[in-house]
Order: structure tokens, then sequence, then C-alpha cells
């Protein structure tokens, strides 16, 4: 499996070398029908260009960054993660 990833991603997660290199969903995603939450973190590896083609193309879409976080806002921001995800399922 390790190198069957290798061959997809290349050899790090930073640098896409291999067959994914150029795979994109991005002129998919506007047929997603039901609310959908984005996060990513100021110091995320999904860096703003990156959700802002997302976030640009879902009809019902929120968008939250969390400025004190990486990757892990869950761990990062452990509160305000937890508040903006159980408000977002709790809405209507």
């Amino acid at each position: 499996m390790a190198n069957d990833l290798k061959y997809r991603y290349g050899t790090d997660e930073f640098r896409t070398l291999g067959t994914l290199k150029n795979w994109s969903i991005t002129d998919k995603v506007h047929k997603i029908n039901v609310p959908t939450l984005l996060m990513n973190g100021r110091s995320d590896t999904a860096q703003d260009k990156v959700m802002a083609g997302y976030f640009q193309h879902i009809p019902r879409v929120r968008w939250v960054q969390f400025a004190l976080s990486s990757h892990t806002a869950h761990m990062e921001e452990r509160e305000r993660v937890m508040k903006i995800v159980g408000d977002f399922l709790s809405e209507d």
C-alpha cells in the first residue's frame, strides 16, 4: 500500500508528483446539494487558494478558517471547532 500511495502522490504530501498531480474534483462540486462546512487552518496544507475553489462552486457552503491552527484544528482549537460544528449540525 505504501508503494501505491507513493505512485499516486509522490514522495511526500507537499509536492504531488505522482499520477494524481493534475487530478481535481472542483468541476464536480457544484453537484453537492446539501449544506457543506469547509474548514481549514491558517497554517494548513489546505491553503485558502485551494479552499476558495470549493467555496466558490458548492451552492450551500460555509467556510471557516481557524487562525491558530494547522491541519488539526480539532486538536489545536478544539472548543471553537466543536462550537462551529455543533452549530452547523443543528441548523435547519
